[in-house]
């Protein structure tokens, strides 16, 4: 299904007869896919303090510089890391 049906079926002003509910079902996984994608997670992924995850993509690689700053974007997916929220 397109982004554009998916939209057009999960908007509340939006009347149409389904046949099935299976192009429901299908906008409502694609709206939680993309829900998903947009809820930040933990910067401590395991409950540990010390170990660092991107926000975005979970990873724990490419976060630190050689000198140990902190980067601004993640080196995995790219994503820029706002390090003051995660305090």
């Amino acid at each position: 299904m397109k982004i554009g049906r998916a939209a057009e079926i999960l908007d509340p002003e939006h009347r149409e007869q389904y046949e099935s509910l299976e192009p429901v079902n299908e906008a409502c996984r694609m709206g939680m896919a993309a829900l998903r994608r947009l809820k930040p997670r933990p910067p401590h992924p395991d409950g540990d303090e010390h170990l660092l995850a991107c926000p975005h993509c979970g990873s724990g690689e490419y976060l630190y510089n050689e000198d140990g700053n902190e980067q601004r974007f993640c080196g995995q997916c790219g994503q820029a890391i706002d390090w003051g929220a995660e305090e």
